[in-house]
């Protein structure tokens, strides 16, 4: 019995040391509400329209990225549409392809996974194409807002990812450097 409580003793004693020690451990110490659970959870096939309407090609590479990310963590038979709107509709242009080879590719690469890619009539005219001068990975829609519309109505959640690139690589040491492992 005494060697039971004593081994009870070392081991507590070892568990409060490695709790000093061990920076994921360190963490854990303050949680006043507890730690999140994690769910499990199986979808039904999900229906996305996904609106691009920047400007900046940065912001319309954070728009195709998410949309692959929301396509990979979606169930099979999932639908997807990206609707391109506005300034962005120059990035498709043919005349722009070596320069914005990376968006249209991104694009291309969600079209070949099943993704439909909509250019904005309205926006195309506005910006003096026409679509002979668009590549053809998508087809035009008299107007990218009515498109959304329309796809809200046929029971699609409408999705807009951030205009503003957000890091989030490491955000966790931001305000603790000294949690990241060398």
């Amino acid at each position: 019995m005494f060697y039971s409580k004593a081994l009870a003793v070392l081991v507590s004693c070892g568990i409060l040391l490695l709790a000093h020690v061990s920076p994921s451990t360190a963490a854990e110490e303050f949680a006043p509400y507890g730690t999140a659970a994690v769910r499990s959870q199986s979808y039904a096939p999900l229906k996305y329209v996904v609106e691009s309407s920047a400007f900046d090609p940065a912001e319309v590479s954070n728009t195709l990225r998410v949309a692959k990310q929301m396509l990979g963590l979606s169930p099979k038979g999932s639908q997807m549409v990206v609707v391109i709107i506005g300034g962005g509709i120059r990035f498709f242009a043919k005349e722009n392809y070596e320069r914005y080879q990376a968006i249209v590719e991104a694009a291309a690469e969600l079209r070949d996974a099943g993704v439909k890619i909509a250019y904005c009539g309205s926006s195309m005219t506005g910006a003096g194409f026409t679509p002979s001068d668009l590549i053809g990975i998508g087809e035009v829609v008299p107007g990218g807002y009515v498109e959304i519309a329309e796809l809200v109505a046929k029971g699609y959640a409408p999705i807009r990812p951030p205009l503003i690139l957000q890091k989030n690589k490491d955000s966790r040491y931001l305000e603790h450097p000294e949690l990241k492992k060398k």
